[in-house]
């Protein structure tokens, strides 16, 4: 049986363009129901040198993360001149126990512009699954 990332993942933009600063820059909240798992990414713009990146994921039981708190793990990164500009940075989280999640990415020491951040929800118990309204078109291809 082909798979297909399409019909088994669910792909939602959390956050739009932020401008350059050295804040911390919070995703909107992602509900896991009836999913195990989610890839964050945070699309780059212009990042300074010497610019500290740190993602986290932030999962709770709460709707709105009152009871939240960090995993774990993070992805962490100090920019030269050149090395993040336009790159991506990705942290998953499989099977977290928790049914909210929401991606921090802290930005301290000099600025970064961020383009986006994307969370891909995946290992859906019920398929296929239908795209959010952030997904304008899509269609797959099979040969």
């Amino acid at each position: 049986m082909i798979e297909s990332l399409l019909k088994n993942s669910k792909v939602d933009r959390v956050k739009v363009a932020v401008v350059a600063g050295q804040t911390t820059v919070e995703s909107d909240i992602i509900d896991l129901q009836d999913c195990d798992s989610v890839l964050g990414i945070v699309a780059l713009g212009d990042v300074t040198d010497t610019a500290v990146l740190t993602l986290k994921a932030f999962t709770g039981d709460e709707s709105d993360l009152s009871d939240g708190a960090y995993e774990d793990v993070t992805v962490a990164f100090t920019a030269d001149a050149s090395s993040a500009d336009n790159k991506l940075m990705m942290l998953d989280v499989v099977k977290p126990g928790k049914r909210y999640c929401r991606f921090d990415l802290l930005r301290a020491t000099a600025n970064a512009v961020v383009d986006g951040i994307f969370a891909m929800s995946y290992n859906y118990r019920l398929k296929p699954v239908t795209q959010p309204s952030d997904v304008v078109g899509s269609d797959i291809n099979v040969n």
